[in-house]
């Protein structure tokens, strides 16, 4: 009973958590790299930790011992992190210096409490991991959905957004820092260009977080208790991590002499957080399920792994198209210049590509389907499938991260592989776990 209690810890704690933050801490350095940013840059991370999820999560079997094992996991954090990245964070960091800027360029700004730092990192936290976590939970639901609950569901989170929206423009004392004793300064954006940044970022980050909010809401109403653990576990942890991390402004003064990418430890520190909490609520909700579990009522087996099939892939391709384009406009960024003229070559020849990849997967598919309630492993390829994300993603990385003349930079290039190496033995591991003993196990 000791050993099943002490290999249960190890392979749904343990590993889990130390295979998605060796995943953060690269993929979310990368994420600020050349090529990448925004959308982009968090792409490359959610496809990266969907598809982790998703391997180590499933059973080679039809019938899965796990609640969010669907392959859909895998397009769920691609689109939810995606999303997530569609907005910025540079106004922040000053807080922990003291500062509000109001305009660099000129060096003026006015004093400010540091807690302001901690505070709208742990709103920018929350939802910037949480959405994904909201689109994972709906890879895993207790009890089927009908259409009308899908549009419950959606209406629920688009419904806060615009609430939160709603506030954000009706009492900008409340949501932007100092306003009463700087109204003057906010209402003159021309001669005050952070305040204008400062705005954008937080109404963008107060309407994440109202999405975000609302999906939640909606797990609580439904009383289904793993999704509301998930998705709040994932939101909490991600917050505080990133408050703590400081977007390590704390570095030039405990290093003064040291002239190093500390933005870019940042930018990895983040990611290791995000992997902690996808972690921990991998802990929490996505243990087997029990023998009492199953004959309440929970489903796990694959009705339609047709539309399976086909979620896992789409996901593939969407996250691993978009990632090799950025991964490549970013190589010719950094070696041959002209960014903009790479980017445009490279949309001409992937976008096609990634359509013409799309219809070979639709009628792949339709040629090979597989019949309704399929007992068998609907993904005998699965060990495949990881390995590629692996391989591609670190390839990628090792792609922007340059020139290796730089000593900063090849710093991280080494890193990088010193990541890959414990993301590889663990996922190796799992690979080996899953073998014909683990069906036994299963069972």
């Amino acid at each position: 009973m000791m050993n099943d209690t002490r290999r249960d810890l190890t392979h749904d704690l343990v590993l889990p958590a130390l295979l998605f933050a060796a995943l953060g801490g690269m993929t979310w350095a990368v994420r600020g790299c050349s090529g990448y940013g925004g959308s982009m840059g968090c792409v490359f991370a959610g496809v990266t930790w969907g598809a982790a999820w998703w391997f180590i999560a499933r059973d080679p079997s039809g019938v899965q011992s796990r609640r969010y094992t669907s392959g859909w996991i895998i397009l769920a954090l691609t689109v939810g992190i995606g999303f997530s990245g569609a907005r910025g964070w540079m106004q922040w960091p000053s807080f922990f210096e003291g500062q509000l800027q109001t305009n660099t360029a000129a060096g003026e700004f006015v004093p400010i409490s540091r807690v302001y730092g901690f505070v709208w990192l742990f709103i920018a936290g929350m939802p910037w991991a949480g959405i994904g976590a909201c689109l994972l939970a709906w890879c895993g639901a207790e009890r089927p959905m009908r259409a009308r609950d899908w549009a419950v569901r959606i209406a629920c989170g688009v419904g806060m957004l615009l609430v939160a929206r709603f506030l954000f423009d009706s009492f900008p004392e409340v949501f932007l820092p100092l306003y009463k004793a700087m109204k003057p300064q906010y209402q003159d954006l021309q001669t005050n260009p952070n305040l204008r940044r400062l705005i954008n970022d937080n109404r963008a980050a107060i309407s994440h977080l109202g999405l975000y909010l609302g999906f939640l809401l909606y797990e609580v109403g439904r009383r289904d208790r793993k999704n509301v653990t998930l998705i709040l576990t994932v939101g909490v942890v991600n917050g505080l991590g990133w408050a703590l991390c400081q977007n390590w402004r704390w570095a030039a003064g405990l290093w003064p002499e040291g002239h190093f990418n500390w933005w870019r430890c940042w930018e990895s520190s983040g990611g290791i957080s995000i992997g902690m909490a996808y972690g921990i609520a991998y802990f929490l909700v996505n243990h087997r399920v029990s023998a009492k579990g199953r004959e309440s009522g929970l489903s796990l087996k694959n009705a339609r792994p047709n539309l399976e099939r086909f979620g896992a892939y789409l996901g593939l391709l969407v996250g691993l198209g978009l990632s090799i384009r950025s991964g490549l406009k970013g190589w010719a960024n950094i070696y041959l210049g002209n960014e903009e003229y790479w980017s445009r070559i490279l949309w001409m020849a992937i976008g096609p590509l990634m359509l013409v990849c799309l219809a070979a997967l639709v009628v792949w598919i339709r040629s090979r389907p597989l019949p309704r309630g399929f007992e068998g492993d609907v993904f005998p390829e699965a060990y495949r499938l990881i390995w590629l994300v692996l391989i591609v993603q670190n390839v990628l990385a090792q792609l922007v991260t340059g020139p290796a003349s730089a000593w900063n930079e090849m710093a991280f290039k080494i890193y990088y592989v010193l990541l890959f190496l414990i993301s590889a033995v663990i996922v190796a591991h799992f690979q080996h776990v899953k073998g014909p003993r683990s069906l036994e196990q299963s069972a």
